[in-house]
């Protein structure tokens, strides 16, 4: 080992050492990510100084699930820059460019000299970069299509499964069909009386991000 390494020029020696590294950390990030390990450690999404409280309806709205998949996430979201929606200048973009372009330029240094090298590269990491950010960009389309909407629900008509008090005193729950899905969320009602369980409602618009305004039908 020590023998192959003192054959190797100063320009391979660094390249071996860069492409290494950026392997290293890009596998270690991606395992943890796929491992669901990167949830609340790499993203910062969910704020453990708020209310302790959990809510399981509100995993039904789009900007909770996006504070799980990353919506803040430095390895998978924030970028310094995108092109076409793509993030292509994030923590996950740059180690891609330095793994495959120094990979690259280290393999083909024994048959180039160095500048052509560094070109092929360069265009073999932006070219990984690119495509790294093109899936993880799909990727996240996909997760987002099944979200729910509840801006959609307005109109709609549901069931009282927990009492809704009057003039907004405090939050009761309504089951409905919104996108082709069958769920239970918050409800509030601006209506002089309780909505007692069983009782139909129309959704008249949304308090908050996981809380939706009724009237009784």
């Amino acid at each position: 080992m020590t023998i192959w390494w003192d054959n190797l020029d100063a320009f391979q020696q660094t390249t071996f050492v860069i492409a290494s590294i950026a392997t290293v950390i890009m596998f270690i990030f991606l395992v943890l990510m796929f491992f669901g390990l990167h949830d609340g450690s790499f993203d910062g999404g969910i704020d453990s100084a708020g209310d302790a409280d959990f809510d399981p309806s509100s995993m039904d709205h789009p900007d909770f699930d996006a504070s799980i998949h990353g919506d803040s996430d430095i390895f998978n979201h924030d970028s310094f820059s995108s092109f076409s929606g793509l993030k292509l200048f994030t923590l996950r973009g740059i180690l891609a460019f330095l793994s495959v372009g120094s990979w690259v330029a280290f393999l083909l240094n024994d048959n180039l000299n160095i500048w052509l090298s560094i070109f092929f590269g360069v265009l073999s990491g932006g070219f990984a970069s690119f495509l790294l950010a093109y899936a993880f960009k799909q990727m996240w389309k996909l997760e987002s299509e099944g979200n729910v909407h509840y801006e959609n629900a307005i109109g709609k008509t549901g069931t009282v499964y927990i009492k809704v008090p009057a003039n907004k005193h405090a939050k009761g729950k309504v089951n409905l069909t919104l996108q082709e899905r069958y769920i239970e969320v918050d409800a509030i009602t601006n209506d002089p009386e309780d909505i007692i369980p069983g009782s139909e409602i129309v959704v008249v618009g949304v308090e908050s991000e996981n809380t939706i305004i009724v009237k009784r039908k």
